[in-house]
């Protein structure tokens, strides 16, 4: 079974840490704005710098997304935390909205253990599921983990946006990369 068609799925961390990836309820809007806020304090893996976001603002927006009908919203939970998220948001113009824009955060102690992995794979059932044609995402081209992640799960390179986020002492680029679930085998445990 998949994230497509179930509510919730246990897993045991590569370091035997046990978690589980549910679909995220309205009452997660506040763990999940905290969950982002300390991805955002790391500087590194998220383009909105921490002064740019209210958790208000903030909050009402995950709300917003977590009630959506055209929208995935899945939270890997641990000891009642919420140590990640994946969001895949539909494009919503005519002309695109057979694309879904898959974004993942997990809380820094939780990387490296298979929760991306099985993230990635949900967004690919759910997007199949849905009848999507491609599944896209940005991401830090130093990004290195996410990177590997992205690819092992079929996951091409599209081309670079150079210069395309402004950040301390310079800019960042971000590397496009995109799944096509017509072209792709089932996805990989």
């Amino acid at each position: 079974m998949t994230m497509a068609d179930t509510t919730s799925e246990v897993h045991e961390a590569s370091d035997g840490r046990r978690w589980t990836l549910r679909r995220a309820r309205p009452t997660d809007a506040r763990a999940l704005v905290r969950l982002f806020a300390s991805v955002r304090a790391e500087g590194r893996w998220l383009a909105t710098p921490p002064s740019a976001v209210s958790e208000p603002s903030e909050s009402y927006f995950v709300g917003e997304m977590i009630r959506s009908g055209d929208t995935l919203v899945l939270v890997a939970e641990a000891d009642a935390e919420v140590v990640g998220n994946v969001l895949v948001s539909v494009e919503q113009s005519s002309v695109s909205d057979h694309i879904g824009v898959l974004s993942i955060a997990i809380l820094e102690g939780w990387r490296d253990v298979g929760i991306g992995s099985a993230m990635v794979r949900a967004a690919q059932a759910w997007s199949r599921a849905q009848g999507l044609a491609k599944l896209a995402l940005g991401v830090f081209p130093d990004n290195e983990r996410a990177v590997a992640v992205y690819e092992h799960a079929g996951f091409g390179r599209e081309g670079v946006r150079r210069r395309q986020y402004r950040a301390p002492g310079g800019f960042r680029d971000e590397l496009l990369m995109a799944w096509f679930p017509d072209e792709a085998s089932e996805p990989k445990p």
